[in-house]
């Protein structure tokens, strides 16, 4: 949603999508126990997360074999768990809010200044935009930042040694059961063998279709865990993708609940996603998003 405010011409530059191998380096070994509990404990070392980072959305174009990558731009991420995130993309140069979003992880709100809008609605997207920013869900970053464990009792683990183009990795394949008891693919978690740190995270739906490819460079190791200082999150079948690089963190310090509330200013124009806007329809009150 972010080019909304800030698509043009003028800001977008391409470049082929492609594939580049890593250089060889020692390998470290690991068994399935050991690697869920290195997820296990990333996992639970991150209660919440103040962030200044760089956001470079982009639009794919699996036909094109390219991207329209739009201009880089400051912004903020706030993390609380369970589900609480906000998201803040301002403007280059004067830097006024292009758009805030906030997501408590069954329902979203965002408010778009420029264009005097205030969306709000369910993470779920029964009916996907043509504009394929406007299909991003804070809660799509959300996921990718957040690399969970498998759920105890309700998911099964998979472990495959897999090497190809110079990557050699642990991949945790994580299987759970839909409601009619058949298998199905939930997640796939990348691991570096010369690293062990998370390398990528794919997420799937019902029907065995990746909705999110997200990959994790230049982990920066901390007391009692470590972070990446870049991710990239991609949606393919949206057709878009967040490139995200963190200037600033800070973990594990309280962030109250208001700091995640997002209310409509006086005089928007609110739309909820499924429904036609209403003419001269007064902005609705209530809470859900960042501060």
């Amino acid at each position: 949603m972010i080019a909304v405010g800030l698509s043009s011409g003028c800001l977008v530059r391409r470049r082929k999508i492609d594939n580049v191998a890593r250089p060889g380096a020692p390998l470290r070994t690991a068994n399935l126990d050991q690697l869920t509990e290195l997820l296990r404990q990333r996992f639970q070392a991150l209660e919440t997360l103040n962030a200044t980072v760089d956001l470079e959305p982009a639009i794919l174009s699996p036909a094109k074999g390219e991207i329209a990558e739009y201009k880089e731009v400051r912004g903020y991420i706030l993390i609380r768990k369970p589900a609480w995130i906000r998201v803040i993309a301002l403007y280059p140069v004067l830097r006024g809010t292009a758009v805030d979003m906030v997501s408590d992880g069954e329902n979203f709100r965002l408010h778009l200044p420029a264009k005097n809008m205030f969306l709000m609605g369910l993470n779920r997207i029964d009916k996907p935009s043509p504009k394929k920013l406007e299909n991003l869900r804070p809660q799509h970053l959300l996921e990718a930042l957040l690399v969970r464990p498998p759920e105890p009792g309700g998911e099964q683990v998979l472990l495959e040694n897999w090497s190809d183009g110079g990557n050699p990795s642990y991949i945790l394949h994580i299987i759970r059961r839909d409601n009619a008891g058949r298998l199905q693919l939930a997640r796939k978690v990348w691991f570096d063998r010369r690293t062990l740190e998370i390398a990528r995270q794919q997420l799937y739906d019902g029907g065995g279709e990746m909705v999110t490819d997200a990959r994790y460079l230049e982990w920066e190791r901390r007391p009692g865990s470590s972070f990446p200082r870049q991710i990239s999150v991609s949606r393919p079948k949206d057709e878009y993708e967040m490139n995200i690089r963190f200037r600033k963190t800070v973990f594990n310090e309280p962030l109250e609940p208001d700091r995640f509330e997002l209310r409509p200013p006086p005089g928007a124009k609110v739309q909820r996603l499924g429904e036609e806007p209403a003419g001269g329809r007064q902005p609705a009150s209530g809470s859900g998003g960042g501060g």
